[in-house]
Parts: structure tokens; C-alpha cells; sequence
């Protein structure tokens, strides 16, 4: 039919059931249908109404804003001309050298790829700690990195020295080291021989000072593992006087308005997968800005700049006009909740609780949470106009970015300081002092009841504090762990059933080493807890001084194999370096010096350290001096679970036991450890 009706500008057939006639039937579920043909003028109709176009101005309909952090540019930086990238970089291979009348193979490394004077040239460095510059031949000038396998062969300096390549490294690993030797290799994987230690990465590939002036110093290291369109920019803030709990307090609060009032700029960011986090401590806070490289520098600004809203403004009291006044009571709520929550697992009680005995400069969540009673906004901004007067900033700026956007991150970060940036001098920085525990033959004990009341758990950690950080201690540390966590999980809890949650590690607290055992039951009470493990490592020494120099070799081979595991991810990578600048240790390579040490480890000297740290008999049959401390978190219906009428009591009772621990050691310190 050639009828129709328009609704709306839009073409509607019109079926009339009384006019179509008789209907077709369907044979097979016997379905009634009618079959009518269409005019040409709807059909014309409905083809220009499908194609696409803008919808009238009277529907007021409108596109989404154009999200600002969509990223446009996936390109690599290139690298820099004296330290580039080449297939067989990294790579280990074997070099037939003449070594007088006879060609011998010797087995080296790739650390370093060059272009000069249309020469392509690379570094190798042999077992010998020698370093050698050759000329890639023409053949292999764009050889394909994907076709480059172990068993390649070819030559340098046209064709006069040969080579074969016998390991190639993997996706996100640095230089590798093989003998290219079955047998060896046949050991190390065995247990039985050591790894090889690759040689020291070149000053280019760690992370470099790039900037430093007026308090704000900028590191930097361009991506060569992971090779993705990736940037993670770290900053962390040192601020002034940051020494009491409301202080420390506060800066939780301003690390929540902050980010309250980034929530929507986060949220549009985080569609494009980029990331930001801002989060307090002990002496500032600390930023962090991750995605693609593209953006990250755009999301970084529009971070500081609310971070930074909040310097400059002595003798106003109040809140910038980032923040929204109506958000200040709602934060305030949050955080305090949190604080009232904080410590009600007790196995995280029991390690915040070792932490508050030992870093002095550390606040409770308990007596934040009282600082905080009857603050006013007012009163939030002239503390924060005090904090935030002076400061320090280091940074680190790491991935897909080259120096030139290094020296742009740096100006872009003292520009967000403000004209009224004043930095905080060297000599005023806060120290990170750690506790010095009493070296005595009986323990300090301090015992604390779970925070909730219905919490049947107690958790014991026995802690022992073993001295200022060294290289030769650090390793041996980590080989007691790797020695004793095993058999100890293995006692306690598997055969014994002693607790749910068995464990010991090696602890570093601000350049201070130590180990730690923990047990978290609900069958056992305390103090059978941590007698147990005072047994455990009475009756452990003779397992140690009998076991087989194979499994002691099987112990170090293994420890050094994880030392020199590649990194998982960029991310990885960045913070492991990220660690090493807010330590102030700056030891960038620490896990390969940590493996040529354990190489020198022998059972006599792992057998001395423990007697001198962990034993509880001196070798004269009597009981040892140790810095040990012990800490009970014990929970409800345990015999010796501390008596507390109120709840909400036990936060006071808490920093009344942290006190009396420093009252107990006279507050003596290991004093400002450098590295």
C-alpha cells in the first residue's frame, strides 16, 4: 500500500489486515503470514534517515567534553647516540680470542651499543672484569631481535674475531651472564655451582641526579627493559616540624582533601589509564603519578596544583578554593573512623606495635585520633600553614622519557612550589632514628589486649635487633632467613598446629637490621607462643652446625638466584630504585654486591652469626645477652590477657606501653645511620 503516516519527520508503513487478503501459511508449524510490498517513497525515506548526522538543535543533546587525558602519542623516545639500543645488548655470549698460538673461546657479556663514525660498536665485558669495544660487521648491523637466539654465530671487526651467542635475555631482563658451558649450567640449576653475576650496568642505565636546587633534587632514568609508551613519576615531600601527633594527624587530613577535591580529575584520568596516589607518613607526604607518558606530566600538574593551593596563605584560616568547605566535616569523618579501626587485625597490631616501640618519630592512630578532638578547619589551616612552610622535595622521574623530559618535569615542579617555596636546609631534615633495644639476657616484654574486644586471636612476634646496616650482616640476615623459615614453618605449623599464621623474616627498619618470628593462634596462649619459638631456636643450632655442605650450597645458590631474579615490571623496577633514593642509601645495584658477598658466606660464618644474634646459650652452657623483644597481642578468654574496663581505653594503654619501652632503654638510639 501506498499509505503512510509521519510522525516526527520519520516514515511509518501502515499494515491494514482487512485489505491484505488471505494470509500464507507456514507448512511446518502452520504460522499465518502476509507479505506486502513496501513503496519506494518510505523506502527513500528510511535510507535518509539511517544515515548518520547530528541531532537537531531542539533535542538539546549534547557530546561528552573531550577527556583531556586520552592519550595521542605511543612512540619510544629514542636513546641517547653514545649508549644505544642493539639486538645482541645484553646478551651473553663466547669470543674465540688468540691467547698466543692457540684460539681459545672465552665467555663474556654485551653491556654497551654505540654509533661512531658509521661505526656500530659493542662493549663486552669478560670474566675477568676486562671490557673490550668491537665492530658489529655489516651482516649483522640490522639483525632482527626476534630471530636472535642462543647458538647464533658471527663475527666482529669484518670477520676477524667470531662469537656465538649462548644466552639471550628475556622480556624486561638486563644484562645476562652464562658460561655457555652445559655442565656448568646443568649445576646451577642444580644447586651445586654458583650463578654467574652479570657485570655492573653502566652509570647511563641507573638512575641519574638530574637537578638540584633550592631543596627540590630530581632523579631520572630513561626505560630500556620494558620498552612501553610507560611513565612513573614519584615525589616525595619532607616537611618541617612534622614531630608531634597533631601534626601528623593533620597531614593524614590534608592527604584526604587532596584527595576528595582530585576525585573527578583522578576518575577521567583512571579511564585512560592513568594513575595517581597521595598518601602521608612520618615526616610529609609522598606523590605518585603512572600511565602513559603522553599525560602523565598533565595529570602530575593538576595534582600539585591542589597540593600546592594550600602553601603561601599565612594568616589565612580558611580553606583554599580548591578544597569545597562542605567536604572538610565529611574527610574529618573518614579519617577518624579509620583511626578508630586502624590495629583490629591482631596480627597487623602486633607489627604496628614493634614499629611504635622502635621509630620514636611514628604516632599512634590512637593518639592522632585524640589530637584531632574538637579541630576546626581554622585550626587545620594554620597547622598546615606551619608544615608546609618549609620543605624538601626529592623526585624521581623513570620510564619512557628522555632528559630533555627530565629537565622539563624539574621546571615543572618548581614552578608548582610557588613563588613563596622556601626549602628546608639539610641540616634541619628530620632524622629517622630507630630505637636501640637493651642487649640483656631477659627479654622486654609488652603485652597489649587485641583491639577488638571479640577477637579471640593472639599474636606473638619475637623480635631481635641485630645492629646498623652493613653489607656482610645484611646478607647473612637474608641467609637465616632462607635457612630457618622452612623448618620453622614446618614445626610450628605444620606438625605441631601451633597457629594459623607461622612466619620469620629478615627486617630492616631505617638502616637498622633484625629478625623477626611471628605466631598467631587461637589454640595456644601467648606465652606458650613465644617460648616455643625460644626453643625452636635452641634445638635449630644443631640442625645447622650438622647440615651438608650441599644443602648449604643449595641454600646460597638459591638465595643468590633470587637476588638476581630480572624485575617483574616497569613498576617493579621504578620502585625498587624509588626505595633506594627516599632510603638515602642510593644503591642502585645492591642485590649483585649482595651476591658477590654471599659468594664469600661460609657455614662457619652463618653458624658464628647465629650464636651472636639468635642463640639463646652462650658457649659456655649458660643463657646469652640478645636484644630481644618480645610483643603479646593477646585476645579475649587467653590467660594473661591485660585488663582494660573500657574499649576505647586501649589506645592510651597502648602509647603507655610504647612509652614505658622507651623509658626502659633511657631513649637511647643507634643514632643518624648514613650510608
Amino acid at each position: 500500500t501506498d499509505e503512510m503516516t509521519v510522525e516526527k519527520d520519520c516514515a511509518v508503513a501502515v499494515f491494514d489486515i482487512e485489505k491484505a487478503g488471505a494470509p500464507t501459511i507456514e507448512p511446518r508449524f502452520e504460522t499465518k503470514f502476509w507479505v506486502e510490498t513496501i513503496s519506494s517513497s518510505i523506502m527513500k525515506q528510511w535510507e535518509e534517515t539511517s544515515t548518520p548526522q547530528l541531532p537537531g538543535s531542539e533535542l538539546e543533546l549534547k557530546l561528552p567534553p573531550i577527556n583531556s587525558y586520552i592519550p595521542t602519542n605511543f612512540e619510544l623516545k629514542p636513546l641517547p647516540a653514545d649508549d644505544s639500543s642493539h639486538p645482541l645488548l645484553n646478551c651473553s655470549v663466547k669470543v674465540c680470542i688468540g691467547n698466543g698460538k692457540k684460539m681459545q673461546w672465552y665467555p663474556a657479556c654485551v653491556i654497551k651499543f654505540k654509533t661512531e663514525k658509521n661505526n656500530h660498536l659493542l662493549l663486552l665485558h669478560f670474566e675477568d672484569e676486562h671490557e673490550q669495544w668491537y665492530t658489529v660487521d655489516s651482516n649483522i648491523v640490522d639483525t632482527d631481535a626476534d630471530t636472535l637466539e642462543a647458538g647464533f654465530e658471527s663475527s666482529f671487526d669484518n670477520g676477524k674475531v667470531k662469537f656465538k651467542v649462548t644466552a639471550v635475555p628475556r622480556d624486561g631482563e638486563g644484562i645476562v651472564f652464562s658460561y655457555g658451558d652445559a655442565d656448568h649450567d646443568y649445576d646451577v640449576e642444580d644447586g651445586v655451582a654458583f650463578p654467574p653475576i652479570p657485570p655492573a650496568s653502566p652509570e647511563s642505565r641507573l638512575p641519574q641526579l638530574v637537578y638540584s636546587k633550592n631543596s627540590l633534587k630530581l632523579w631520572h632514568m630513561q626505560d630500556r627493559r620494558f620498552k612501553r609508551p610507560l611513565a612513573d613519576l614519584r615525589l616525595n615531600f619532607v616537611c618541617d616540624g612534622m614531630n608531634d601527633a597533631l601534626k601528623q594527624a593533620c597531614m593524614d587530613l590534608f592527604c584526604k582533601l587532596c584527595a576528595d577535591a582530585l576525585a573527578e580529575t583522578c576518575y577521567l584520568a583512571s579511564v585512560c589509564e592513568l594513575g595517581s596516589s597521595l598518601y602521608s607518613n612520618d615526616t610529609g607526604f609522598s606523590i605518585r603519578v603512572n600511565g602513559f607518558d603522553d599525560k602523565v606530566m598533565l595529570l602530575a600538574k593538576e595534582v600539585l596544583d591542589v597540593v600546592m593551593s594550600f602553601r603561601g596563605r599565612d594568616g589565612h584560616t580558611c580553606l583554599p578554593s580548591t578544597i569545597k568547605d562542605s567536604r572538610f566535616d565529611a574527610c574529618l569523618e573518614v579519617l577518624r573512623r579509620n583511626y578508630s579501626n586502624s590495629g583490629m587485625d591482631a596480627s597487623s597490631f602486633v607489627t604496628g606495635l614493634r614499629l611504635l616501640c622502635l621509630k620514636p618519630s611514628t604516632k599512634s592512630s590512637f593518639s592522632k585520633l585524640k589530637a584531632l578532638e574538637g579541630i576546626s578547619s581554622d585550626k587545620f589551616v594554620e597547622c598546615m600553614n606551619q608544615v608546609l612552610q618549609k620543605i624538601s622535595v626529592e623526585a624521581y622521574y623513570h620510564g619512557n622519557v628522555c632528559r630533555e623530559d627530565a629537565d622539563k618535569a624539574a621546571q615543572m615542579i618548581s614552578e608548582a612550589l610557588t613563588i613563596h617555596h622556601r626549602g628546608l636546609p639539610k641540616k634541619k631534615m628530620p632524622s629517622k632514628l630507630i630505637i636501640k633495644a637493651k642487649e640483656a639476657v631477659d627479654h622486654h616484654l609488652i603485652t597489649s589486649p587485641t583491639v577488638d574486644p571479640t577477637d579471640n586471636n593472639t599474636s606473638v612476634e619475637v623480635y631481635f635487633q641485630i645492629g646498623k646496616d652493613d653489607l656482610t650482616n645484611r646478607v647473612l640476615v637474608d641467609l637465616l632467613e632462607h635457612v630457618l623459615d622452612e623448618p620453622f614453618y614446618n614445626e610450628l605449623r605444620t606438625k605441631e598446629q601451633f597457629g594459623y599464621e607461622v612466619s620469620c623474616g629478615a627486617r630492616w627498619t631505617f638502616g637498622v637490621l633484625g629478625m623477626s618470628f611471628k605466631v598467631t593462634t587461637s589454640c595456644k596462649t601467648a606465652d606458650e607462643a613465644s617460648a616455643r619459638v625460644e626453643r625452636f631456636l635452641g634445638e635449630f643450632r644443631a640442625q645447622l652446625e650438622s647440615m651438608s655442605d650441599e644443602s648449604f650450597m643449595e641454600h646460597l645458590v638459591s638465595l643468590a638466584k633470587e637476588k638476581l631474579e630480572m624485575f617483574d615490571s616497569m613498576e617493579d623496577e621504578c620502585g625498587s630504585y624509588w626505595s633506594e633514593i627516599c632510603e638515602g642509601r642510593f644503591d642502585f645495584e645492591g642485590h649483585r654486591k649482595e651476591v658477590q658477598c654471599l659468594k664469600t658466606i661460609t657455614k662457619k660464618s652463618l653458624l658464628a652469626a647465629y650464636d651472636d644474634w639468635l642463640h639463646p646459650i652462650c658457649h659456655k652452657g649458660k643463657p646469652k645477652k640478645r636484644r630481644r623483644v618480645v610483643f603479646h597481642v593477646i585476645g579475649k578468654g587467653t590467660i594473661g590477657r591485660p585488663t582494660v574496663d573500657d574499649p576505647s581505653e586501649i589506645g592510651e594503654h597502648v602509647d603507655g606501653l610504647v612509652r614505658d619501652f622507651h623509658n626502659s632503654v633511657k631513649g637511647e638510639t643507634w643514632g643518624k645511620i648514613t650510608f
